[in-house]
C-alpha cells in the first residue's frame, strides 16, 4: 500500500515555510563626501557615518547582517597608490570589525607601481564579484571582490546588528600621480531575523512526518 500524505498536511508545510523562512531586507545608505585623499600620506582620509535606522529586531527576533557590499565612487589620482578598508563599531560598544577593500591594486613583483588608472567609477565591492579588484586596470566599474586576501565582507561583518558607526578609510601611500577624490560611498546591507524560525519549520515537518507514518501503519493493520 502506498502512503498518502493529505492535502491538509501539504498545505500546513507550505504555510509554515511561507511564514517561517527568513526574508532578507535590503538597506542602501549612501553618503556624498567630495573630499581629497592626501597624496603620499599614511594619515589618509576617514569618512565615518552613523547608522541608527536599520531595525535591530524583525518579528520579535534579533535582526542581523546576512550580506554586505560597498559602493565606491573615486575620481582622479593613481589607483595603484590607494589603500583602503572598512571598519564597523557596533552601537553600545563591543569589538570593532575591519576588512580591507583596496590594497594598491595591480601591484606585483613585476609591477611595484600598480595600476595607473585614475579612479573607480561607481564600483561595488562584494563577495559575489567575479574577480578581485586587485587585478583591475584602467578606471574600473561594475562589481568586484574586495582586495582582502579572501577574508570576505560577509565573514567579517555578518551576524551583527547593522546599527553603529561605519568608517571608510582611504590612504594614498605614494606621492605623485595626482590626487584621488572620494566622491561618495555607500553600503548595501541585507538583514534577516536570526534563524530561530528554521527550528520551528523543522520541528513542524518532523511532527507531520510522524503523523504520516502513524497513518501508514494504521492503514496496513486494517
Amino acid at each position: 500500500m502506498k502512503m498518502n500524505i493529505s492535502k491538509t498536511a501539504v498545505a500546513v508545510v507550505a504555510l509554515m515555510t511561507a511564514v517561517g523562512v527568513a526574508r532578507a531586507t535590503l538597506y542602501t545608505p549612501s553618503w556624498t563626501v567630495n573630499s581629497d585623499v592626501p597624496d603620499g600620506s599614511y594619515i589618509g582620509l576617514a569618512s565615518s557615518q552613523s547608522i541608527s535606522d536599520i531595525p535591530t529586531t524583525i518579528g520579535g527576533q534579533s535582526a542581523t547582517i546576512l550580506d554586505i557590499s560597498v559602493n565606491l565612487d573615486i575620481s582622479g589620482g593613481y589607483n595603484g597608490d590607494l589603500y583602503g578598508y572598512l571598519v564597523f563599531q557596533p552601537t553600545g560598544g563591543g569589538a570593532a570589525s575591519m576588512d580591507v577593500l583596496l590594497n594598491q591594486i595591480g601591484t606585483s613583483a613585476g609591477n611595484p607601481f600598480g595600476s595607473s588608472g585614475a579612479g573607480f567609477n561607481n564600483i561595488t565591492l562584494s563577495d559575489s564579484g567575479a574577480s578581485s579588484i586587485h587585478g583591475a586596470t584602467g578606471v574600473p566599474t561594475g562589481t568586484w571582490k574586495p582586495d582582502d586576501g579572501g577574508q570576505t565582507l560577509d565573514a567579517t561583518f555578518g551576524g551583527q546588528q547593522a546599527d553603529g558607526t561605519w568608517t571608510l578609510f582611504l590612504a594614498d601611500l605614494s606621492s605623485g600621480g595626482g590626487t584621488s577624490e572620494l566622491v561618495s560611498w555607500g553600503l548595501n546591507i541585507s538583514v534577516v531575523p536570526e534563524p530561530v524560525t528554521w527550528a520551528l519549520i523543522i520541528f513542524g515537518a518532523v511532527l507531520l512526518g510522524f503523523a504520516a507514518v502513524r497513518r501508514f501503519k494504521a492503514a496496513r493493520s486494517v
